[in-house]
């Protein structure tokens, strides 16, 4: 069921809920097309990190913050994956997203996405992936695993998959044959966990996992070794469809560059849990990229 307006096709909430699973606040979403230059909302797809209303609780201050500054209306749009995200950022449903590195990295050489900014807290813009072992199994690298078991988190993980598959590319070793058993835990940290209960001989996880699991579970540093770290890869990034007219990129940039100024942008700060914003552009995905490259053998 659809209804038409002067700005468009507008669907309604029952269309919207089949794609997304959820009903928005407000309920429609434009169709595809030149999305904000036609409209005055501003449609944000966000990956839910818990339930979906603590999601959207969470975001609701950054995006108030980005309507008073902008002039426009902004709404957060939970989706059940970031390759939804990206789906819906191609058919023009939604004007941006929020992102991990991965899926930026994706929506940027698939899209042409334009990344605008990413949150920074203490210093830190993003997370390194960690190679894990336990300190009594003798390991020193992650080539002294062979015939030994690994766990990897998902194949879109850049900490989970792509950096310990990238060592292993570096020394043409075939992680299929390699280890007796390479399994995808689903989550950093149950691969986390399995290396800890014996369950697995290593594995791949964000150094932030490893952080505060270590802050609840005093085991995790007395048994955990970490082998390799990674280079950094951004988390968080905002990014627009190529499409978006500059005005709007431009506003949105500016007003998340200097969201720690003011007492309300400093209150959607602390609901995300960030410091500040910085500025994000592609060659900041350089160094993914070329992990990915290497996973690829190309």
């Amino acid at each position: 069921m659809e209804r038409k307006s002067g700005r468009g096709t507008i669907r309604t909430v029952a269309v919207i809920a089949a794609i997304l699973a959820f009903t928005p606040r407000g309920g429609t979403v434009l169709a595809a097309g030149p999305a904000a230059s036609h409209r005055n909302v501003v449609i944000i797809g966000i990956m839910p990190s818990e339930t979906v209303k603590a999601t959207l609780e969470k975001y609701q201050p950054l995006m108030d913050y980005l309507s008073k500054k902008t002039g426009m209306s902004f709404e957060a749009h939970p989706m059940k994956s970031y390759d939804g995200i990206i789906e819906h950022l191609k058919s023009g449903e939604i004007d941006g997203g929020i992102f991990g590195s991965f899926s930026a990295r994706k929506a940027i050489a698939s899209l042409g996405s334009v990344p605008l900014a990413r949150p920074e807290k203490g210093g830190v813009s993003g997370y390194r992936g960690y190679v894990i072992v336990r300190k009594d199994g003798g390991y020193g690298k992650i080539q002294d695993l062979k015939g030994k078991s690994f766990d990897c988190v998902s194949r879109e993980t850049s900490a989970g998959y792509v950096f310990p598959l990238a060592l292993l590319r570096e020394s043409r070793i075939r992680p299929d044959t390699f280890f007796s058993k390479m399994t995808f835990a689903g989550k950093h940290e149950i691969a986390l966990a399995k290396v800890l209960n014996r369950e697995s001989d290593g594995a791949a996880v964000k150094d932030t996992v490893f952080a505060r699991l270590a802050k609840s579970d005093p085991r995790v540093n007395a048994e955990l070794a970490v082998i390799h770290k990674s280079g950094l890869f951004p988390d968080g990034t905002v990014l627009f469809r190529k499409e978006s007219p500059a005005p709007l990129t431009g506003a949105v940039k500016k007003a998340l560059l200097g969201i720690d100024k003011d007492a309300a942008g400093r209150a959607a700060l602390r609901s995300i849990g960030a410091d500040r914003f910085i500025s994000t552009d592609k060659d900041d995905f350089a160094y993914l990229s070329k992990l990915v490259k290497q996973t690829e053998g190309k």
